[in-house]
């Protein structure tokens, strides 16, 4: 029903409306309504194939139809340390249909399997309860909050961090 493959060019328009939505605005300290589509496509381009070597990697989420429901990441892949920071951003019309946890199955799978990680980690803003509550979901342990550590729309935010080792996945994978 999803699957993961290599940003491409025609995922640029997807892209801009989940950055230009006004969710998107109340969620990241970057300004992505400034995004433009030769931006994006710079984005898509530069994230190529095999990019691990450069120290991340993005994904296109598709459906069957091979349309862009959103992107997955690793980010920061320190082979010293054996960790790397998740993102993942989904259009409006993907929330609610599985494409999330497919995706960050998919995303972990590899984290561990392929590429021998010990840790992934992540941070969220304390306020974001659904994406709180999806990561608790897919077994990201809490670790602890980061007290006002960002300016955000003419505030201080709060950031939870969450993070997966590799035993846990192994352990979720066996319950499942």
């Amino acid at each position: 029903m999803f699957k993961l493959r290599y940003l491409e060019d025609k995922d640029a328009g997807g892209m801009l409306e989940w950055m230009h939505a006004e969710e998107t605005k109340k969620i990241f300290q970057k300004d992505m309504s400034s995004m433009t589509e030769d931006k994006v496509l710079s984005f898509i381009r530069a994230a190529g194939e095999n990019t691990v070597d450069k120290g991340f990697m993005h994904y296109a989420v598709v459906n069957d139809a091979d349309e862009y429901l959103g992107t997955i990441s690793l980010k920061d892949i320190d082979d010293v340390n054996k960790c790397a920071e998740y993102a993942v951003s989904f259009r409006k019309c993907a929330q609610g249909t599985g494409a999330a946890a497919y995706a960050t199955t998919e995303i972990l799978r590899f984290a561990f399997e392929e590429l021998g990680l010990h840790r992934v980690y992540l941070n969220v803003l304390t306020t974001n309860l659904r994406a709180n509550s999806f990561y608790k979901k897919m077994g990201f342990k809490f670790e602890g909050t980061s007290v006002d550590s960002l300016f955000l729309n003419g505030k201080y935010e709060s950031l939870n961090w969450y993070a997966m080792i590799r035993s846990e996945f192994v352990s979720l994978k066996e319950a499942n």
